[in-house]
């Protein structure tokens, strides 16, 4: 018994700095690279518990092993955008500007009692009161009311081009070379540039290094 509780004991503490250190998010809120890292780890972190036989390294070399490939992910994620949308997808229109997009729905595989439900949750009573519904890369669906603001494009990510939403909002490098020539700004010094249906734009900049 006591050679469980320590075991116990080694893997709680293993797990617990490993999470912390990986920034695990609520488990709604979680991508899916992040969802199969922390099954993967709980699984492989019970197997020693179960069979004290087991050596306890069975399971710390691979959770060490699936904590550090998560955290190179992580960064890589982290400086290209191109990289974060290869491994956890784009946000996904299924109401644009009012409109309900039908395929969409077909294609993310929700149904309309889902998205109602979804919708009611952020407290809109009707579908015709919503003017954007996105289904974001998590799996979320966030939900803009009519007359409640704009929704804003992020067109530029730390320093990338988003070039798929500049070519659904009707842009193109040109109109985007314009407006960076206008406000001064290069693309490398960019962290976030968005831009409204109507053309409102902004732009944070990356914070200098000392």
């Amino acid at each position: 018994m006591a050679s469980i509780l320590i075991r116990t004991l080694i893997i709680y503490i293993l797990l617990t700095f490993t999470l912390r250190i990986m920034g695990k998010r609520q488990i709604g809120e979680l991508d899916v690279g992040d969802l199969v890292s922390t099954l993967l780890i709980s699984e492989i972190a019970a197997i020693p518990i179960d069979d004290p036989d087991i050596p306890l390294l069975n399971a710390i070399v691979p959770i060490l092993f699936i904590f550090s490939l998560e955290v190179i992910l992580s960064t890589l994620k982290n400086k290209s955008e191109r990289v974060k949308r290869c491994l956890d997808g784009e946000s996904v229109f299924i109401i644009y500007k009012g409109r309900l997009l039908q395929s969409a729905l077909k294609n993310n595989r929700i149904s309309i009692n889902e998205l109602l439900s979804a919708i009611r949750g952020q407290g809109v009573g009707d579908i015709k009161d919503v003017e954007y519904a996105l289904v974001e890369q998590n799996g979320s669906i966030s939900v803009i009311e009519k007359n409640k603001g704009e929704l804003a494009h992020a067109i530029v990510i730390d320093g990338e081009v988003i070039e798929a939403t500049v070519k659904h909002l009707g842009y193109n490098e040109g109109w985007l070379d314009k407006r960076l020539g206008e406000c001064g700004a290069g693309l490398g010094e960019i962290f976030l540039m968005t831009v409204t249906d109507k053309g409102d734009i902004n732009i944070i900049y990356k914070d200098k290094e000392k």
